[in-house]
């Protein structure tokens, strides 16, 4: 699953990141916690 960071993870990554992690991390944590968001076309486009 890629995501783009919208705060820094430990272990992880940095705010702007474009990363791949685990779905089940992505979906229980990351996503939920609005630590991250899908890296979709449009959200990428806006993070670059």
């Amino acid at each position: 699953m890629d995501v783009i960071l919208l705060q820094k993870v430990a272990n992880v990554g940095n705010i702007g990141e474009r990363v791949t992690v685990r779905s089940g991390f992505g979906r229980n944590y990351l996503l939920p916690q609005g630590k991250a968001t899908l890296a979709t076309p449009e959200n990428i486009a806006r993070f670059e």
